[in-house]
């Protein structure tokens, strides 16, 4: 019989053999090397080492020698994974029970990404179509408004929407930031006829449709696309006389269901590839390619292509246009009309230089072909039709492939990937959506008709096959102004590369008349917490709905969809912005809690609420956390109504705008007097002091002026478009401005 103390020597023993035993099976090592196909050593591999549920999840780089090490590793049964930008991702099965030596070989990246048949769509799409990511992630399809449907991606399913009381087809859409999707112009029969001037929207929040006043003209297919200021440019189309294309072009704001006539096209066309620059101008490329100045409301020539002219014979484009990050636009496709000439159909645009250089192709020459752009900054090219009849890659009856290609334009690169299930033309929708795949629906048959069926399918690309995906968990807020951070945490990585908003397709036909950004945020990590500053730049960062990824490498997460508003966080924190108006003077206030890097404030002015000119440059404090106030004095304010604004400049020159505020100047508004008001052939102005005006300008709502006179006191306006206008006249050393409508 062993004795209390030997019995006490043997459990000390137990209990130190046990903890010796769980402490090394908490001390296995995984390490290893990676090098490539010619054994150079990977710098910078992410490796990952994660269980069947990922509730185990471990991340290293490796060395300049190509090296990693896990250590205290739990006994078990991991995949380890391998990646780097370009090379093929590796996935292996590792059993740990012991310290693990695992090395990889990496090759040159071959994936060529998977396409899906989901669901035959309850549509035939293939004439009048549209497709709109909306806020809620669905995407929402319809041929003519009557029998509209989403796609939820979320349940690879279709789900049902209301139709319209009424056929619209044709129309330009727009997914404005009220999260209305928009139909503006079109046509009120199936498929094709007259230009339409009906403007109406579809609310996804109460599933009802809604007239809105009309636009000034007729507008088959018009080219739209919203503007920083919130308003929508509507451009060209069909008109009464289909297919006649109109040369006109407006500014429609859904705020107030107004319109008004800007500059004329250079030539008559439809639904054309467009693009707000990061300059600020919108870049129109069918045909010729034009520039749009929101500043001025004029049209002007762009650099022409270099494979000139495009189209002559008046068809639809032969390209779509995808803006990049860098603030360079891309145009892919390319119809020859040159006989055995077939050029390339990539053709890059760059603003600051106002022209085009040719990019690299990818046999066969095709044009109408459908574009992606993707997280991993790659332009997706999909579908399209063959140009060159000879070449010998199989097409349908009408010349449309299945071919699926990505194009890298950091390289100039091309890569084909798998090919899609159906040969679709240009009628077909490609959207992005927050998982990373691309939906793809309609444009299964003749170009320009109905197709007997269509199917929804969907392509995971290569970036989906390279491993755990990093995840967004706990975002703040769907909602933000610009010059907002964005607050969220992170997991299934260690260190995010890069955070992004791409913005929410709205795709007919070539024209994606979405926002077309891919925007990168600056943002700090701490821990598993990620801050992003969002930029306060109105036109690199248009309002409306964004998808936010975080990537690792070239490996994106699952997107959360956002809505950037009109606001704009200051720089400063202003606490009010006033005025007040006396006989002859307006005085303006404004006062401001705190202050960072403000350099000045610039105080502006207008008559028309539109293009605002500076008269007063004021110093800002700087740096300040008290309270600061300043006035300004306008001493020769026009007489009528004012318009004022602030515009805030920081020390590194970016500028932000504050709020619109109006003062009338009493005495001055009753200097003019214009009869009749409303008039649609003549007004009859008078001034206060019996004498004729000596200086005549009628201006438009957007600040253009349209007549200029002298010494007349009875102006002829029935060449004026209808709407509203102002006239402003100087009389000495006063100027006075009254408005008139146009009937």
């Amino acid at each position: 019989m062993r004795k209390p103390f030997t019995d006490f020597l043997y459990f000390i023993i137990i209990v130190l053999l046990t903890f010796i035993g769980i402490k090394a099976s908490c001390q296995n090592t995984v390490s290893g090397q990676v090098k490539d196909s010619t054994s150079v050593s990977i710098a910078g591999a992410r490796i990952t080492l994660f269980n069947a549920t990922q509730t185990y999840f471990q991340e290293e780089r490796t060395d300049v020698n190509g090296a990693y090490s896990f250590t205290n590793v739990p006994a078990g049964t991991y995949s380890l994974g391998v990646e780097k930008i370009n090379k093929d991702y590796v996935e292996q099965q590792v059993t740990v029970s012991s310290n693990r030596r695992v090395n990889a070989t990496l090759y040159t990246e071959t994936h060529p990404g998977v396409w899906n048949i989901i669901v035959q769509s309850p549509e035939q799409l293939g004439g009048t179509n549209l497709g709109a990511l909306m806020p809620d992630g669905k995407i929402f399809y319809c041929h003519n408004s009557k029998d509209p449907f989403y796609f939820d991606p979320i349940l690879n399913d279709i789900v049902s929407a209301p139709g319209a009381p009424n056929i619209q087809g044709c129309v330009g859409p727009v997914l404005n930031t009220d999260g209305k999707l928009w139909f503006i112009g079109g046509a009120l029969v199936d498929v094709y006829g007259p230009g339409s001037k009906k403007v109406k929207y579809f609310n996804p929040l109460n599933n009802t449709w809604q007239f809105q006043p009309d636009i000034l003209d007729y507008r088959w297919y018009p080219t739209v696309i919203p503007l920083p200021n919130g308003k929508i440019l509507t451009a060209g189309g069909g008109g009464l006389n289909n297919p006649i294309r109109t040369k006109t072009s407006e500014l429609y704001d859904p705020a107030t269901g107004t319109s008004a006539f800007t500059d004329t096209l250079a030539i008559g066309n439809e639904v054309s590839p467009v693009v707000v620059l990061y300059n600020g101008r919108v870049l129109m490329t069918h045909r010729p390619p034009q520039l749009f100045d929101p500043a001025t409301n004029q049209w002007d020539l762009a650099g022409d292509f270099v494979q000139s002219p495009r189209m002559p014979n008046g068809d639809h484009s032969d390209l779509e246009l995808v803006l990049m990050p860098n603030g360079e636009a891309i145009a892919i496709g390319y119809q020859t009309f040159t006989p055995g000439v077939y050029g390339t159909f990539v053709e890059r645009y760059n603003s600051t230089t106002n022209s085009w250089s040719l990019g690299s192709s990818i046999l066969p020459i095709r044009e109408r072909a459908k574009t992606v752009l993707t997280p991993d900054k790659k332009i997706l090219v999909i579908g399209g039709t063959k140009v060159n009849a000879a070449d010998t890659t199989a097409t349908n009856q009408w010349g449309s492939m299945n071919l699926c290609d990505m194009y890298n334009p950091a390289t100039d690169s091309w890569r084909r990937l798998s090919r899609l299930s159906y040969k679709r033309e240009y009628h077909c929708n490609t959207i992005l959506v927050p998982d990373g795949r691309i939906i793809a629906v309609g444009g299964e048959g003749q170009p320009g008709n109905e197709p007997p069926f269509s199917v929804i399918e969907a392509f995971r690309p290569p970036y989906l096959f390279r491993g755990v995906r990093p995840e967004i968990s706990n975002l703040s807020q769907n909602t933000f102004a610009r010059g907002a951070n964005i607050d969220f945490d992170f997991a299934k990585t260690d260190s995010v590369t890069e955070v992004i908003l791409m913005s929410n397709a709205v795709v007919t036909h070539f024209m994606n008349s979405g926002n077309n950004r891919y925007l990168s945020l600056n943002y700090t990590q701490a821990g598993n917490h990620i801050t992003a500053k969002l930029s306060t730049d109105s036109i690199a960062l248009l309002p409306g709905y964004y998808m936010l990824f975080i990537m690792v490498d070239d490996i994106p997460s699952v997107a959360k969809i956002i809505k950037i508003d009109q606001q704009t966080i200051l720089p400063i924190e202003l606490i009010s912005f006033k005025g007040k108006a006396f006989k002859d003077k307006n005085l303006l206030s404004w006062t401001t809690a705190t202050e960072v890097n403000n350099k000045y404030f610039s105080l502006q002015q207008s008559s028309t609420a539109n293009n605002f000119k500076n008269i007063a440059i004021i110093n800002g404090a700087g740096n300040s956390t008290t309270t600061r106030n300043y006035s300004f004095e306008d001493t020769k304010p026009p007489a009528g109504t004012n318009y004022y604004r602030l515009q805030q400049t920081d020390i590194d020159g970016k500028t932000s705008l504050s709020k619109i505020i109006s003062l009338n100047n009493s005495a001055g508004s009753n200097f003019i007097s214009i009869h009749p008001n409303p008039a649609s052939d003549f007004i009859t102005v008078s001034c206060a002091d019996g004498n004729p005006p000596k200086q005549v300008k009628i201006v438009n709502a957007e600040g253009k002026a349209v007549i200029e006179l002298k010494n007349q006191t009875r102006i002829a306006i029935s060449q004026l478009s209808k709407g509203t206008y102002f006239l402003k006249i100087k009389q000495g050393d006063k100027q006075y401005s009254e408005r008139f409508i146009k009937q």
